[in-house]
């Protein structure tokens, strides 16, 4: 059996229009899901849902994603000077 292994990129605010997504390419990982959401915690948290309506959920548990990824906090939110477009992006790049 072979070990999951994942990476969370936090890619931060942006506009919806703009956002250039995550991908693969050039990366020992084969799957990436792109969670959004007001604040980095429910970008994440979104990802992660996303992850368990894709994939068997005895895959994803292996994965042992952490429920507190360190550095992505519920504080590092979209500014309110933003505009209604702009959200908060976090992708789990990973291997099954």
């Amino acid at each position: 059996m072979t070990m999951a292994k994942y990476e969370i990129i936090d890619h931060g605010w942006d506009n919806e229009q703009y956002f250039q997504g995550c991908g693969t390419a050039c990366t020992p990982f084969d799957r990436v899901m792109t969670g959004v959401g007001y604040n980095a915690k429910e970008a994440y948290n979104d990802a992660v849902e996303q992850l368990y309506m894709t994939e068997d959920s005895a895959a994803v548990a292996r994965l042992h994603l952490p429920t507190r990824p360190y550095g992505l906090r519920a504080k590092d939110k979209v500014p309110a000077y933003a505009h209604d477009e702009c959200w908060w992006y976090v992708s789990i790049r990973y291997t099954l």
